[in-house]
C-alpha cells in the first residue's frame, strides 16, 4: 500500500521581505516611527563608535608592541634613555609613549608616580571617550522597543473599541507595530552589548600595560635615588 503525504506550504519569518518590512513601517503610527528612527540612529552611532575605536586600539596595540621591544633594549642597556625618549617623542599618539615622556621630567620616586598616574588617567579617559554611548544604547534600546510594543498593543485595543470589532484586520496593524519596535530594540541593543564588552576588554589590556610601565619607571627611579643617596654618604663623612 502506497502512502502519499501532502506537504502544505507553511509561512515562516524568512518569507518576510524587505518590502514587507517597509510596509509595516509605513503603516505604523507617528510614535512608532519616531521610536524606530531613534533606534536606527542609536544603532548607526554604535557601529560607528565600534569601528572607530577598533581601528584606534589596533593601532595602539601595534605601537605598544614596538614600544616594549625598545623598552627591553633600554632595560638591557642596549639603548640609552635619551634615545628611548626621542623615539617616544616621535610616537606621541601612543599612550605608553606619552606616559614615558611625562614621567621623564620627574626627579624622584614620588614625582614619577604622580606623573604616571596623571598621564595614564588622561590616556584612558581619551580612549574611553564615546564608549558610554554604547552602554547607554544597551540599557535604553530594549526599553524603547518595549515602549513601542506597549504603544502598539494600546493602538490595537483602541482600534477594537472604536470599530466595535475584534477582526484581525482591525488589530493587525497595532500588533505589527508592537512586534517591529521590539525587534528594532533588540537589533540595536545586542550588537551594542557585544561591542561594549569587546572594547572594554581591550581597554583593560591597555590599562594593564600602563600599570606595568609605571612599575618599571618607579623601580628605575628608586634605583637612581638609591645611587644618589649612596654617593652623598661618603661626601658627608668627609
Amino acid at each position: 500500500m502506497a502512502f502519499t503525504f501532502a506537504v502544505m506550504p507553511v509561512p515562516v519569518l524568512g518569507a518576510l521581505t524587505a518590502g514587507d518590512v517597509m510596509t509595516l513601517i509605513n503603516t505604523s503610527t507617528f510614535f512608532g516611527k519616531l521610536i524606530l528612527f531613534l533606534l536606527l540612529v542609536a544603532s548607526v552611532i554604535s557601529w560607528a563608535i565600534y569601528i572607530d575605536k577598533t581601528r584606534t586600539l589596533m593601532r595602539v596595540t601595534r605601537g605598544h608592541a614596538a614600544f616594549w621591544e625598545y623598552c627591553e633594549r633600554w632595560l638591557a642597556g642596549q639603548a640609552t634613555r635619551r634615545d628611548f625618549l626621542a623615539w617616544c617623542g616621535s610616537n606621541g599618539d601612543l599612550p605608553l609613549c606619552n606616559v614615558m615622556t611625562e614621567a621623564s621630567g620627574a626627579r624622584d620616586l614620588e614625582g614619577v608616580r604622580r606623573a604616571c598616574e596623571r598621564a595614564s588617567y588622561l590616556e584612558i579617559e581619551h580612549l574611553e571617550r564615546y564608549i558610554v554611548i554604547l552602554s547607554t544604547t544597551v540599557t535604553v534600546a530594549p526599553f524603547m522597543g518595549l515602549l513601542g510594543t506597549v504603544w502598539g498593543i494600546m493602538t490595537s485595543f483602541w482600534s477594537m473599541a472604536s470599530m466595535h470589532s475584534a477582526n484581525l484586520t482591525v488589530v493587525a496593524p497595532g500588533i505589527a507595530e508592537a512586534l517591529i519596535t521590539t525587534v528594532a530594540g533588540l537589533a540595536a541593543a545586542i550588537p551594542a552589548v557585544v561591542f561594549y564588552n569587546l572594547l572594554i576588554r581591550r581597554l583593560d589590556l591597555v590599562t594593564n600595560e600602563l600599570e606595568r610601565l609605571r612599575t618599571i619607571l618607579e623601580e628605575s627611579a628608586g634605583q637612581a635615588e638609591a645611587r644618589r643617596h649612596a654617593g652623598e654618604q661618603p661626601r658627608e663623612a668627609r
